[in-house]
């Protein structure tokens, strides 16, 4: 699949160091655990008649992408493959090959950097280090990975069909298998529920982002442009050890903020405007998402202030709901948001005529068009093939954003409510108990944050 680059050659994990703390966010028994654990739920999948044949699970890094020859693009390492291994390695690939009553082998190909890429790039990491973090039981140069793959013969397959295409080596070897296995959806009941440790990454991914938004808010009194929301906002979370934003943010001043995924965040912004901020930041892998509303003159419009207290309100509830109702989906949570917005907002009467109960939920479900959750970890959109009906269980991680987008033709809405977006978002953690907000340290009190703005 990659170019041959250093000497083709076994590398026996014995042979290296044991593993140094310095890895210890994770540590190597629990990637062993999890590619274990992954070969187990593919391999009770496999049919009787079959059930004989080696299984084969292949997994390669994200490929490097550019902005033009030579300009890379911050790399970002695939989360399934960073999830079983630990490591953000370009041009690797992952096999896990589990022959039937035998423990499952991990084999990890690698390239090594040239001179030259060493030289603009900085070296990468050492074999040691790599064996180290990952616990593979092998790591080989990549050129060997068809060769080695034609060895295993007739087998089960399992790899991730959007990776590998024809005149890949993968591809070619694997793609006649009697029985191929979809990798992502097994990968994803595996990651759905946060280990000890990864809930220990959240709640830190989770504390930089929530305190680099309030920093942000705190700073933000007479902001001119959205472009210095976003900049202010990346300097926060990096001076605090984010790696980097985990995705565009969502920077909406005014009217802009009724479209949900506005991603140009360069307009000016106005005095009575307010700007929604929908941004997290990725700590060693794991990731926030917060969305936070703030009034550019430090203080909420009658309108603004009735708005977003009715969708705080609701917000609330449906943290009380995620505390104690069980069980519970997040299709059941957003069905709780669209009653829970209905009746707030035909309490605020801000409908320009009257509505019965099915145009009522008809309107709440056009003032919010997106759903009320989705699972949070190593991507923002995490786990995306668990359904939302399956009830959560302790080690789940989601989100909850009711949000309200009202805007400026639509004469359902009474005059003064035209032209405001907004939403409010909070990271929550399942708990055999209840339920942990992770982002709890982020204010949302409308009159916290006009203290945030005007501290004195």
């Amino acid at each position: 699949m990659f170019p041959s680059i250093f000497a083709r050659s076994w590398v026996p994990f014995s042979t290296f160091a044991s593993p140094a703390a310095e890895f210890a966010a994770i540590e190597q028994h629990e990637y062993i655990d999890r590619r274990r654990t992954l070969a187990a739920r593919l391999r009770d999948d496999i049919s009787d008649e079959k059930a004989r044949r080696p299984l084969v699970i292949v997994i390669a890094s994200a490929r490097q992408q550019f902005y033009a020859p030579d300009v890379p693009y911050p790399y970002r390492e695939s989360s399934y493959f960073r999830y079983l291994t630990g490591l953000v390695q370009p041009k690797s690939v992952l096999t896990i090959v589990d022959r039937h009553n035998e423990w499952p082998q991990s084999i990890l190909y690698v390239t090594k950097k040239t001179a030259a890429e060493e030289l603009w790039e900085g070296p990468g990491q050492s074999l040691a280090t790599i064996a180290a973090i990952s616990g593979v039981d092998e790591v080989r140069d990549v050129g060997l990975l068809g060769e080695d793959l034609e060895k295993i013969g007739s087998a089960i397959a399992s790899y991730d069909t959007e990776q590998f295409r024809r005149g890949d080596c993968v591809f070619d070897v694997l793609s006649p298998c009697g029985q191929i296995l979809p990798l992502r959806q097994y990968i994803d009941k595996v990651r759905w529920v946060k280990s000890p440790s990864e809930q220990n990454l959240m709640r830190k991914t989770c504390e930089v982002g929530a305190k680099s938004m309030n920093a942000m808010i705190s700073k933000c009194l007479g902001i001119e442009n959205e472009n210095e929301v976003v900049g202010r906002l990346e300097l926060e979370m990096r001076r605090r050890g984010a790696s980097y934003p985990a995705y565009p943010p969502v920077v909406a001043g005014g009217t802009r903020a009724n479209t949900i995924h506005y991603l140009d965040a360069n307009q000016k912004l106005n005095e009575d405007d307010c700007v929604l901020v929908d941004a997290g930041c990725e700590y060693k892998g794991y990731i926030s998402d917060i969305t936070r509303v703030f009034p550019v003159a430090g203080s909420f419009t009658s309108a603004q202030r009735a708005l977003y207290e009715a969708l705080l309100y609701v917000h609330k509830e449906l943290l009380r709901i995620v505390e104690t109702v069980r069980p519970l989906t997040l299709n059941q949570l957003y069905v709780e948001m669209i009653n829970e917005l209905g009746k707030n907002l035909y309490e605020l009467n801000i409908f320009s005529g009257e509505l019965d109960g099915q145009q009522l939920i008809h309107e709440v479900d056009k003032l919010c068009p997106h759903h009320v959750s989705h699972y949070l970890g190593m991507d923002v959109h995490d786990t995306a093939t668990v359904s939302r009906n399956t009830p959560v269980v302790p080690g789940v991680v989601f989100t909850v954003e009711p949000g309200i987008y009202i805007r400026t033709n639509d004469n359902t809405v009474k005059k003064e409510f035209r032209g405001i977006g907004m939403r409010i978002e909070d990271d929550i953690l399942i708990t055999k108990d209840g339920c942990e907000v992770l982002t709890q340290q982020c204010l949302s009190g409308s009159h916290e944050i006009e203290r945030l703005m005007r501290p004195y």
